[in-house]
């Protein structure tokens, strides 16, 4: 493999214990910086965020019926200091996500802390067609990997493990990414009680990531499980992508009432900011009257 190709972000796939496991795992270091700097992030932020974001990329391939439009989005809403933690993904590889509180006062946080009591919702569906699907499940305050798999195991029905990790440092984050390994029904008693040994055996993911490329990493950790990787021309590249536009940021403003767009319109117009990347989209008053004037808004 090319060294850039090393480095660059992207999900592989492959196979277990001689087809009795489904491997998907992600390299997401670039993804998680990127969201990291133009979130401004403090670390606790950018490793809560950073899991959700991997753990969506992950969710959307594991989950894909439609392998063109398939979409994951997961929101954590607890009463802790980071407040919603939102993570959005596509199969095609795009994902971005959002921290209510990016920089929270306690620097001494861990993530499961960070984020406190509340609830998992799980939206997935493949636009336009049809109406997305909506699960929710109690926040445990495992950490985000355990919520994944418990989630998988309750609304999917599928018997999983999600690994996940980030790795922050001074000047950003190091390393980052996930891998799902999927139990298939007839999973032998004893590659399963392999593969959990394993799984027990692994160092923490980010610290592999950082010192080598994620198919690496896979081999690690299931060392002795027959792993096999599948094609590489099937591997997904990875990014963090806003589809943020200036059509939908003048959107929401059609929500406002007259008296709200009419104050936007003496003030000269407005400004709209993009929760999940921060571009600016500023709108005349000639803009906002054009919008008043629409039969439909």
């Amino acid at each position: 493999m090319h060294e850039t190709d090393r480095l660059n972000d992207r999900l592989i796939q492959g196979m277990a214990e001689g087809g009795d496991f489904r491997i998907i795992a992600a390299q997401t270091t670039q993804t998680v910086e990127t969201a990291r700097s133009l979130l401004d992030l403090a670390p606790v932020a950018a490793d809560a965020l950073g899991r959700a974001l991997t753990g969506s990329l992950l969710l959307a391939r594991l989950l894909s019926k439609d392998l063109k439009r398939q979409f994951v989005t997961l929101r954590f809403e607890g009463n802790g200091p980071l407040g919603a933690v939102i993570a959005e993904a596509n199969v095609a590889g795009a994902a971005r996500g959002f921290v209510e509180n990016p920089v929270p006062l306690d620097v001494t946080l861990d993530v499961p802390r960070a984020i406190g009591a509340g609830m998992l919702s799980v939206v997935r569906g493949a636009p336009p067609a049809g109406k997305p699907y909506t699960s929710q499940l109690e926040l445990t305050g495992s950490g985000i990997a355990q919520e994944l798999t418990r989630y998988l195991a309750v609304s999917e029905q599928i018997s999983s493990a999600v690994l996940l990790g980030v790795l922050n440092r001074r000047e950003g984050v190091a390393a980052a990414g996930g891998i799902v390994i999927q139990a298939f029904p007839h999973a032998t008693a004893a590659s399963r009680a392999r593969i959990e040994q394993r799984i027990k055996d692994a160092p923490p993911l980010s610290t592999l990531v950082e010192k080598m490329p994620i198919e690496d990493v896979v081999t690690t950790v299931l060392q002795g499980c027959d792993y096999k990787q599948i094609d590489p021309s099937f591997n997904v590249p990875l990014s963090y992508t806003c589809q943020c536009s200036r059509e939908r940021a003048l959107a929401p403003l059609a929500l406002f009432s007259d008296d709200e767009r009419q104050e936007m319109i003496d003030q000269g117009g407005t400004e709209v900011i993009c929760q999940f990347c921060g571009r600016k989209y500023r709108f005349s008053a000639g803009d906002i009257l054009a919008l008043t004037a629409k039969p439909d808004a």
